[in-house]
């Protein structure tokens, strides 16, 4: 049960938000960034545009 200010493990803050700024796994020349994929909240690379997570 959440109680007070507690997020989700699910929330974008905790999940989006904590790859953030992450080397991509994908292209290795990349870093991760806030986007969308798809129309869902995301965390993409800024070189290859690969999700490294989604929202839906």
């Amino acid at each position: 049960m959440k109680r007070g200010n507690e997020m989700s493990l699910t929330t974008q803050p905790s999940v989006i938000g904590r790859l953030e700024g992450e080397d991509c796994q994908w292209c290795h020349d990349g870093r991760l960034k806030q986007g969308t994929y798809k129309g869902n909240d995301a965390v993409v690379c800024d070189a290859c545009e690969t999700p490294a997570a989604q929202l839906w």
